[in-house]
């Protein structure tokens, strides 16, 4: 798994929004680095909103789910909305399942989470 920073995509945000992009398995042997790598970045001063783009994440654990969970936990506390773009096939019908779709909004696009994000304003 790679996590990438899109600061090229950030700038199509209103407010401060974290854009990363995920790419290979979010799994057990991931999961700490991504959360970790993720909680480093964050800054509850500087960042209004995170937006994951999961496109080319084939499928994710229970490991992966925890660490997204302890992140978005992070930014409700902060008011600032955790958004997952871009998901598909396994990894969709995992995250969907697993009822994480309630707690923080999975969208097909981009575009679609720059919605949300602005619309939590």
């Amino acid at each position: 798994m790679e996590l990438i920073h899109c600061t090229k995509d950030e700038a199509r945000f209103a407010r401060k929004t974290l854009v990363y992009k995920i790419e290979g398995a979010l799994d057990g042997l991931e999961a700490e680095n991504f959360l970790n790598s993720l909680l480093a970045a964050y800054d509850p001063g500087e960042a209004a909103a995170l937006v994951l783009c999961c496109e080319d994440m084939p499928y994710l654990t229970s490991s992966g789910l925890r660490s997204i969970m302890t992140i978005g936990k992070t930014l409700r506390r902060d008011k600032a909305p955790l958004v997952v773009c871009g998901l598909k096939d396994l990894a969709l019908e995992i995250y969907t399942s697993s009822g994480f779709a309630t707690l923080f909004p999975s969208v097909a696009t981009l575009d679609e989470a720059r919605e949300i994000v602005e619309g939590a304003q």
